[in-house]
């Protein structure tokens, strides 16, 4: 079952430090109501198996390139404390299982990419890609990734090439890059 998680309606003190000029002397629901009118398409969703922060900085990079929605599967409690306040801001829900998700996207219409960098699924590097509008992410657990079962429910892979000796990003700065090129190719 998808649930949205809850957020506060009135302005958080800790939230007027980390928001634009703009909004400072506003309420959160009124932040919300005016970000939502400019949102993009853009679904972002996570694996929560081990209580990952890297899910709250990834809330952070949603509120910095107004994705649509951001959905957390598995576990329902994630550390919020890198969010730092845009959660509040955010359309976050959660889901038990990764299939639910994927098939409420695909009902909308959304392709559903995969973010690895498996090479025996072929995917397609991030600078050679080119999103439908309605686009969604999945992003697997820091240290596990994305099963092949969890891969196969989605449209096709995207990684994002690498040129050091890292194996690979985390999923925070990874999902920050795919709604980056996201924005830039949509906005």
């Amino acid at each position: 079952m998808i649930t949205k998680y809850p957020y506060a309606n009135d302005t958080i003190q800790s939230n007027r430090s980390n928001v634009i000029e703009y909004y400072r002397q506003w309420q959160t629901k009124e932040v919300r109501a005016d970000l939502q009118k400019n949102r993009s398409d853009a679904i972002m969703i996570f694996q929560n198996i081990s209580y990952n922060i890297n899910i709250a900085c990834s809330i952070r990079s949603n509120n910095a390139f107004l994705g649509k929605e951001i959905y957390i599967c598995g576990r329902r409690k994630y550390d919020s404390r890198a969010c730092v306040g845009t959660n509040h801001f955010e359309n976050v829900y959660h889901a038990d299982n990764l299939k639910e998700v994927i098939d409420h996207c695909h009902s909308l219409g959304y392709t559903v990419y995969a973010i690895d960098n498996i090479m025996e699924y072929n995917p397609i590097n991030l600078m050679d890609m080119r999103f439908p509008q309605k686009s969604a992410f999945v992003f697997g657990e820091e240290n596990a990734g994305l099963s092949q079962e969890e891969i196969e429910l989605c449209d096709g892979m995207i990684y994002i090439g690498m040129y050091g000796s890292v194996r690979s990003l985390n999923v925070s700065v990874a999902s920050g890059i795919i709604l980056y090129e996201y924005t830039r190719q949509w906005r």
